[in-house]
């Protein structure tokens, strides 16, 4: 029995060992499990985020390449703006028919191609260099209204000052007395020297005020470009609110925008006072089709940012209130992304200035200035379906001619002329149409005397006063 003990406690105790270091076994293998599969957890965590950062450089190189898919697109619109403005150039340097005009012509031509640059430009360098080409389009802007009439007074004087203001001096019963304080400028006074002081007072008025806008137009733009600098800094200072709205209306800006229109509303009164005065004597060169021209770069670019605008910051509303006003991190709220409102605008103005050297190129010709030019109307495109028109109606009536030509011919030869006494047979028209007779008012003839008409050559017929006539069919 006692050995028996032995034994049965020496298998206990195996028993005990062999599970014990069954569960180690198991413990180190659990262990290893688990750190292999940290591990591995470890690694797709890592290459997850490989992942995602290889898809974010991808994204980012195909919005790069997107980017510059569309201002290569710009820049090539600007650059064939250019060569259709300097083509148009180099034509009149070449005809300098009229030197004191087409210099003018000239200066105006540039406008397409500052326009396309500094657009351009705006596209390929930072956000903060769009304030200094802003300013330098706005000056030459105002160079150009001012350039355009010089451009008019040049084409009515043809470089001498006298025609003008002797030109002005015929219409001086119509034209309105200037302004109280331009009269230091006047010399004599409108009302001291007639017709041609009046004259030469409006004519000197009309190119203050147009003058006045090329010096204030600069400055205006120069203090935005600034208040822009200094509103920048301060986003976010403020909170929400409608007297964030009704703020603008103390705010600098808003005195600054009062004065550039006040000054853009005295250029176009001074230029349209003098374009109505004399506008017969210019209808020759069509001015209100050049001028449409050149303010349709300032109207159409002007207006065409407004209503980007007016769509981006209605999509930034609606953004605000789907996710709670989170929206900076949207490529439309980011200056740099393509799709903001300012690029919009500067690769629209790019593909735009094409269209409008192109419109320059045809109401500014260069053989305007020629001796002996004559203004050259052109058709608009169409089908051709007047000409179609005129062709079928053309084949109608020769129808219609041939038909009573085989009538008239058919009523010789049956005798059905219808001659009687006292009646008179019409054939003028037959025989005009088909040249067979010279006229049946000729001399009186005597008939001959058969009396069969299918054998005979002559055709009788009777008159009024019994005297037979003739026709020679």
């Amino acid at each position: 029995s006692h050995g028996t003990k032995k034994i049965s406690r020496a298998l206990h105790l195996t028993i005990l060992l062999t599970l014990s270091a069954t569960t180690f076994l198991l413990f180190l293998q659990t262990q290893a499990i688990s750190l292999r599969l940290s591990s591995t957890q470890s690694q797709l965590q890592e290459l997850q985020h490989k992942l995602e950062t290889s898809t974010q450089d991808i994204e980012i190189q195909v919005e790069k390449q997107h980017d510059l898919t569309v201002i290569h697109m710009a820049g090539t619109f600007a650059l064939l703006s250019c060569l259709i403005s300097s083509f148009h150039m180099t034509a009149h340097l070449r005809k300098m028919n009229q030197p004191s005009v087409q210099r003018k012509i000239l200066a105006i031509l540039w406008m397409s191609p500052i326009y396309a640059v500094t657009s351009f430009l705006s596209l390929v360098f930072p956000p903060s260099a769009e304030g200094y080409l802003d300013i330098l389009k706005n000056f030459y802007e105002s160079y150009v209204i001012y350039q355009f009439l010089s451009f008019l007074i040049a084409v009515l004087g043809r470089g001498d000052r006298g025609a003008v203001v002797r030109t002005l001096s015929r219409h001086a019963d119509h034209l309105d007395r200037p302004y109280r304080c331009l009269y230091c400028l006047f010399h004599p006074k409108p009302e001291e020297g007639g017709s041609e002081a009046m004259a030469n007072a409006v004519l000197l008025e009309c190119q203050v005020l147009a003058m006045q806008f090329v010096f204030f137009r600069p400055l205006t733009s120069i203090l935005g470009f600034v208040l822009d600098l200094i509103e920048g800094d301060q986003v976010g200072d403020e909170g929400s609110g409608s007297h964030v709205s009704w703020s603008f209306f103390y705010s600098p800006r808003f005195f600054v925008l009062l004065v550039e229109n006040v000054s853009v509303f005295f250029a176009f009164a001074g230029l349209l006072k003098f374009y109505h005065a004399v506008r017969e004597e210019l209808a020759w060169c069509q001015p209100f089709a050049k001028f449409m021209t050149i303010k349709g770069v300032v109207f159409m670019t002007f207006w065409q940012g407004v209503v980007i605008s007016i769509i981006f910051h209605a999509n930034n509303n609606i953004d605000d209130d789907d996710d709670d006003g989170n929206t900076s991190s949207t490529p439309n709220n980011n200056p740099n992304s393509i799709t903001s409102p300012q690029k919009i605008q500067s690769i629209l103005i790019c593909m735009e200035m094409l269209l409008f050297s192109i419109a320059h190129f045809c109401v500014f010709p260069a053989e305007e200035w020629e001796e002996g030019y004559k203004i050259r109307y052109y058709e608009g495109p169409g089908f051709g379906f007047q000409d179609f028109a005129e062709d079928v109606s053309m084949i109608i009536d020769s129808g219609k001619r041939s038909l009573r030509a085989r009538k008239g011919i058919n009523r010789e030869e049956n005798g059905n002329i219808g001659v009687g006494n006292g009646e008179r047979v019409r054939l003028e028209s037959f025989c005009e149409e088909n040249e067979i007779v010279d006229g049946l008012n000729g001399s009186n003839r005597v008939a001959p005397s058969s009396s069969s008409f299918g054998s005979m050559d002559d055709v009788v017929v009777g008159t009024d006063d019994g005297v037979d006539q003739k026709a020679l069919v």
